[in-house]
């Protein structure tokens, strides 16, 4: 959006978001989320944006992650919750690897890209 659009996009530092990974270092809400629901909140009003938060956090509990794959397939889990450390435990169980494997560095990023696919399909539906 930054490159795309301009202002405001571009007046957020990235570096902004370098600790969400890990649910913030402390296992809780999904750093995808988080970034997410920082910048819906960004570009709705208020109404909009707690609509548009809720129906991401209900499509991230249900949805089979990762869905963008462009490298290894790794296993499909379902998180059932919203938080990173459920996410993540979950896929490390049936995929059997360690938290610092690539496989599960590659399983979140593209859990990254389904969580803002998802969020712009949501503002595209919303505020077109």
């Amino acid at each position: 959006m930054a490159k795309e659009v301009g202002y405001p996009y571009n007046q957020v530092p990235i570096e902004a978001f370098q600790n969400a990974g890990g649910g913030y270092g402390q296992g809780t809400l999904c750093g995808a989320l988080g970034a997410a629901f920082a910048f819906v909140g960004a570009v709705c009003d208020q109404e909009t944006a707690k609509k548009i938060v809720s129906e991401l956090s209900r499509w991230y509990k249900v949805a089979e992650f990762p869905i963008y794959q462009p490298g290894t397939q790794n296993p499909t889990t379902v998180a059932e919750s919203v938080l990173c450390s459920e996410s993540v435990l979950k896929f490390m169980d049936v995929a059997g690897v360690e938290h610092g494997s690539d496989e599960r560095k590659e399983r979140c990023a593209g859990l990254t890209a389904d969580v803002a696919k998802k969020t712009i399909e949501l503002l595209n539906a919303e505020i077109g």
